[in-house]
């Protein structure tokens, strides 16, 4: 049978992947001064995407019969016949080399070294702890949230220390929990199906979205106080703070009323509360890059 360019897509779950990669590179670029398009810059974003193809290509050779049982993923390439296991293999074995072979050439050698780090945590630690314990949640944030080091680590080894860096770290951590609970209270029936061990008790899984709300709160502000001008630190603070409210503590106090009514919203308030952060880093990026242009 021909692979067809839509089966990649769907096996490497490009959408995805490319969401991942955007992550470090926000990071490189918020934490370094490099231009946007350079050779140094498109080794970050590729690099960051062709692992995270690889990953998510492999993620679904081993989870095939997972995937099969759910009605949201049985449709994949490979529960469908349209890849074999051993196809799916094959092309998430060149992403994973070409990965390799670009940061290797062009990044610092702890990029690389965190790189691989999250491609084998999150195939040999979250996604074998799926099927066995419900700590997989907070692993699989923990593993989510290590694309910022990634891009920290491609501009130095001193960004790895920088509070604005740690407040991303932060925000990604605990901005997940938010999104995966609303992911799976949506489709609970269809992780129960195959197995999943997942958080089921509502209220634990609220209480988790409390903390995470303190740590949202805390991230957020911790990434305001190291942006480049005072007007924006304002601003980023005030929106903080308004998000924190509508697109935070708003949609869990939903989930409390009724988890699967509300599962939706929680997870579009999610997508809000992220798309606010990240608009601001990016106006502070453009806001440097503006200045050092100036400079010369």
């Amino acid at each position: 049978m021909k692979i067809t360019i839509t089966d990649l897509k769907n096996l490497c779950k490009f959408s995805l992947a490319s969401g991942n990669a955007v992550i470090p590179f926000i990071s490189y670029m918020y934490l370094g001064d490099d231009n946007l398009v350079s050779l140094k810059s498109f080794s970050v974003f590729s690099g960051s995407l062709f692992m995270a193809m690889a990953s998510q290509a492999f993620n679904q050779v081993i989870e095939w019969k997972q995937d099969k049982v759910m009605t949201r993923t049985c449709n994949r390439p490979i529960p469908i016949q349209r890849l074999t296991r051993f196809q799916g293999g094959l092309i998430g074995f060149a992403f994973y080399a070409a990965s390799n072979i670009l940061m290797y050439n062009c990044l610092p050698t702890n990029a690389l070294l965190i790189n691989n780090f999250i491609f084998f945590s999150y195939l040999g630690i979250y996604t074998t702890l799926k099927t066995r314990s419900p700590i997989n949640t907070l692993i699989g944030a923990v593993i989510g949230a290590l694309p910022v080091l990634l891009g920290a680590a491609c501009v130095n080894n001193d960004s790895l220390y920088n509070l604005g860096m740690w407040g991303n770290f932060g925000f990604m951590f605990s901005w997940q929990i938010n999104h995966f609970y609303g992911i799976y209270w949506k489709y609970q029936k269809d992780y129960l199906r195959a197995g999943f061990k997942m958080v089921n008790d509502s209220a634990v899984a609220s209480r988790h979205m409390k903390i995470c709300l303190a740590i949202n709160g805390l991230s957020w502000f911790g990434t305001a106080s190291q942006h480049s001008q005072p007007e924006l630190k304002f601003i980023s603070c005030i929106s903080g703070l308004l998000s924190l409210y509508f697109w935070n503590y708003r949609a869990i106090k939903l989930f409390e009323v009724d988890p699967s009514k509300n599962a939706n919203y929680l997870k579009k308030a999610s997508y809000n509360f992220f798309l606010v952060y990240y608009t601001l880093l990016l106006i502070d990026i453009g806001i440097k890059r503006y200045q050092q242009q100036q400079k010369h």
